[in-house]
């Protein structure tokens, strides 16, 4: 997710500024920098297989903060929103030019941050605003749709045919076809979530996962569903991040019954909002959702089963695209429908 990664970028910069307090900064003298090669990566961490923050041209002029084993942490310039990000390059693609003032790049660090904060609160308010329309033109649709389905006319009898009322030979599908005997319109799903972003390599312990389907054929229903993950980072019991993602969804599911296990495999696309924090410092973006998925149910006893559920969900924000998968498991209640 870039927003959470450009978050973990300033939360382990503030970290070690805080740690600098500790020391006496003017007694260091860090060097300005130069990129030697023909194009230099800033990465996350001093890591080959980090995250990049950016890449640069030869010839550019950087600041150094601190050095680690091969690596310079360094602040980028000025980006075009006023912005300066910190960063990781090795020591192989930049020289020394001259020596630098480490109470500047400080100062400079500290007034990027306010800046950045002050963006992004801007931002989370847009991003709820928008989020909101959007929960309220989903409402609406479920009320004209509920509408027109309970105003539907019922099918008058055929009076002029004889033989409508006379009995027909009950016809039994096979047990490997879809179960139009089961008495279902309504089906209520509730249970523990477990997301992992694959684009990100995060793991979501907590979550959550909720959906409601509406019968329209034996084999076809609609469904619609809204989940949520959590994850927080602690240091020394105090929490100094945190990531929340929900999703709301909607789509087609289609079901097959074999024995008495119902499979399914559903289609659902709909949004998606991501929200991080970091020392006080908040982000949050939505953007469009599309999850894919498939799942059993077992009948524990009329009218309960048991349900497990796997999802890929794959998102596109202002930030890019990122995918990840979703196990869910919990409690399916049937209702409604011929008794």
């Amino acid at each position: 997710m870039p927003h959470a990664t450009h978050l973990a970028a300033i939360s382990a910069l503030s970290l070690t500024v805080l740690a600098a307090g500790a020391r006496d900064v003017s007694a260091q003298t860090l060097p300005m920098l130069k990129v030697v090669s023909e194009s230099a990566t800033i990465r996350v961490r001093p890591a080959l297989l980090s995250d990049v923050v950016k890449k640069v041209d030869a010839g550019t002029m950087l600041e150094a903060v601190d050095r680690e084993d091969d690596w310079y942490w360094v602040i980028l310039a000025v980006d075009e929103h006023g912005t300066r990000y910190p960063g990781w390059v090795r020591a192989h693609d930049v020289e020394v030019v001259a020596a630098g003032e480490p109470r500047s790049v400080l100062r400079h660090f500290v007034e990027a941050v306010e800046q950045a904060k002050a963006r992004l609160d801007t931002q989370a308010a847009e991003d709820e605003a928008r989020l909101e329309r959007a929960r309220l033109k989903v409402e609406e649709a479920r009320q004209q749709y509920d509408a027109l389905t309970n105003n539907a006319p019922a099918p008058a009898p055929d009076q002029k045919s004889p033989a409508a009322t006379q009995s027909a030979p009950v016809r039994i599908p096979r047990a490997d076809q879809p179960h139009p005997e089961v008495s279902r319109e309504y089906e209520w799903f509730g249970g523990y979530s477990f997301y992992r972003d694959q684009s990100d390599s995060m793991s979501f312990p907590g979550g959550w996962a909720f959906s409601v389907a509406r019968q329209l054929t034996p084999e076809i229903d609609i469904v619609g569903g809204i989940s949520g993950s959590h994850k927080s980072d602690d240091l020394l019991g105090v929490n100094i991040a945190s990531t929340k993602m929900y999703t709301f969804a909607a789509g087609p599911k289609y079901a097959r019954r074999t024995g008495n296990v119902t499979s399914f495999g559903q289609v659902l696309v709909g949004l998606a909002t991501i929200r991080t924090s970091a020392f006080g410092v908040s982000d949050s973006s939505t953007g469009f959702a599309l999850q894919p998925g498939f799942g059993v149910d077992i009948p524990i006893r009329k009218p309960l089963a048991l349900r497990a559920g796997f999802d890929v969900e794959t998102v596109h924000t202002s930030g890019g695209w990122f995918t990840g998968f979703r196990i869910s498991t919990g409690l399916l209640l049937i209702s409604g429908g011929a008794k």
